[in-house]
């Protein structure tokens, strides 16, 4: 069956010669006199499409349309009409009519412009299908933990989403930008308007520039036709750049343009493009830093630097690690169709104990991986991948894996190892400030001068 049909006219012959050839062609039909037994029906039968009669008694076309949209927004609807009453066909498209076919007309033109109703119901509907799945990925939901740190996040998407404001995210690779980017778009008022993501990493000044901003045919060898940008792409929406800290210098004061004025021109093109776009940066790094060290515009860093919102390593949550492992589990058991397996006791402890330099994505790629290799019994520390059975954690060792570095920012790195020698103090001293100064051995000013350098309250 192609789909359902609902005719609705007061001619006999009309209706007994189009039920006729439409059930001929596929098409389930039921055929109706007027409009309002046709409402009473729709209200208990779903249809497809509704192929009405412009001038109906008792209640005409363009109120029956109205009617028809408040009972169901889903239902397609095309207007049959005569030639003198055109402009009143349009009129019912512009109240959300599909279509319209001028009477007299041929089977197989009505057919054509069913089919067409059918294919844009069908695209809409998946539309609709993976905007919902998008969102759920997006959704709070998907933001697990109930750490300090991750509660204050929560909060912070909830203010900042419905404002305009550009927001800067920044946090180790793998803890999430882009869930908490998706979810400050999908929960403002740009929802139903796209969200376009673009990774700075590791592409070149000319590939990044036409990226964001396009570029015109002929701009460059290769620029066989012209190409809109990003940013082009995301006007009505959001625009989440990522690893914004590897934008040349040289490219950032186009970007600086972008912000402050809402308009740019592509690559090898005079034309000013506007747009409408909230941007939503991350960065790895510092950019303060960046910023002394002159490779980062101070000016463009205050123009990104509007709200800015820090996401803790895993390391440094590790209370929200046992609701991870269960969401994982739960996720990945659904993806694999199987039911969903206990955890040893063991296995949690270890994983709580690692230092998870590559964060919730490598959190979630080592349960993945726990899950196909599961036994009978379950997750087990047998399940995990090798180098986590081979990890153990000394008492009192402050972690420092290097293993897969090839460069390092020790500035930064000095800070991460005195927080975690601070917290580790902390913990031990049970937050005492004296106690936590005597454990490391430091003057108490010293400490305090650390903690508040280091943002640790």
């Amino acid at each position: 069956m192609k789909g359902r049909v609902l005719v609705v006219d007061d001619e006999k012959l009309m209706r007994v010669s189009l039920e006729k050839q439409l059930k001929k062609e596929g098409f389930f039909v039921r055929c109706m006199k007027t409009a309002g037994e046709a409402l009473n029906h729709i209200k208990n039968e779903d249809y497809d499409v509704i192929v009405s009669d412009l001038r109906l008694p008792g209640l005409d076309g363009i109120e029956f349309l109205k009617e028809i949209k408040g009972v169901s927004q889903k239902t397609i609807v095309i207007i049959m009409t005569a030639y003198g009453t055109v402009e009143s066909a349009v009129t019912a498209m512009r109240e959300g009519a599909f279509d319209y076919v001028c009477k007299p007309f041929s089977t197989d033109e009505l057919i054509i412009k069913l089919e067409r109703a059918l294919n844009y119901k069908k695209a809409t509907s998946e539309i609709i299908r993976l905007r919902s799945e998008i969102q759920e990925h997006y959704g709070h939901d998907n933001i697990i933990g109930t750490s300090e740190a991750m509660m204050k996040i929560l909060d912070t998407i909830k203010t900042i989403s419905d404002r305009e404001t550009t927001v800067l995210i920044q946090g180790e690779s793998g803890t999430g930008k882009e869930l908490i980017a998706g979810a400050i778009h999908y929960n403002s008022s740009r929802e139903n308007g796209p969200f376009i993501k673009l990774s700075c990493a590791a592409l070149n000044k000319e590939i990044l520039e036409s990226e964001l901003f396009g570029h015109e045919k002929g701009a460059f060898t290769g620029a066989i036709k012209t190409r809109k940008g990003r940013f082009e792409l995301a006007d009505g929406g959001s625009m989440f750049l990522d690893d914004v800290d590897d934008i040349p210098i040289e490219m950032q004061v186009k970007l600086l343009r972008v912000l402050q004025e809402r308009e740019f021109e592509r690559v090898g093109g005079e034309e000013t493009i506007s747009i409408d776009v909230r941007l939503i940066c991350a960065t790895k790094k510092d950019l303060a830093n960046l910023v002394k060290q002159g490779k980062f515009r101070e000016d463009l860093y205050y123009r990104l630097n509007v709200v800015a919102m820090k996401i803790p390593p895993l390391r440094e949550r590790r209370e929200d690690i046992p609701l991870m492992i269960n969401y994982f589990i739960k996720k990945y058991s659904e993806h694999l169709r199987v039911s969903k397996p206990d955890i040893s006791q063991e296995a949690i402890d270890l994983l709580m104990k690692y230092n998870w330099q590559g964060n919730v994505r490598e959190l979630e790629n080592v349960v993945e991986h726990a899950l196909v290799f599961s036994s009978a019994n379950g997750i087990d520390v047998q399940s995990l991948p090798e180098h986590l059975r081979r990890f153990e954690s000394k008492p009192g060792e402050i972690p420092l894996d290097l293993k897969d570095k090839d460069k390092i920012d020790y500035q930064d790195a000095i800070a991460e190892f005195e927080k975690s020698l601070i917290k580790w103090a902390h913990k031990r001293a049970n937050g005492n400030q004296v106690h936590m100064a005597e454990i490391l051995g430091i003057p108490r000013t010293t400490l305090r001068n650390k903690m508040l350098k280091l943002n640790l309250s």
